[in-house]
């Protein structure tokens, strides 16, 4: 990927693509292709779908407890 933030590609399987379409207006293929470094990502749309699928993956990714 040719930005400054880097995605796995391993890691972009836990995103579903959809969510972010919808959300920005835009294609499934193109939020795909920003987040695997297939189109350049120097838009403010592309920026905002890479920051928010990153903080997606970190919320995946976090462990948390759970208290009863």
């Amino acid at each position: 990927m040719k930005t400054q933030t880097k995605v796995e590609k391993e890691k972009l399987r836990l995103l579903k693509y959809s969510p972010l379409a919808e959300k920005y207006g835009c294609s499934v293929g193109y939020v795909r292709m920003v987040l695997l470094g297939e189109r350049v990502s120097d838009s403010v749309r592309a920026q905002k779908i890479l920051r928010d699928a990153v903080d997606m993956l970190e919320i995946l990714e976090r462990e948390t407890k759970v208290t009863l």
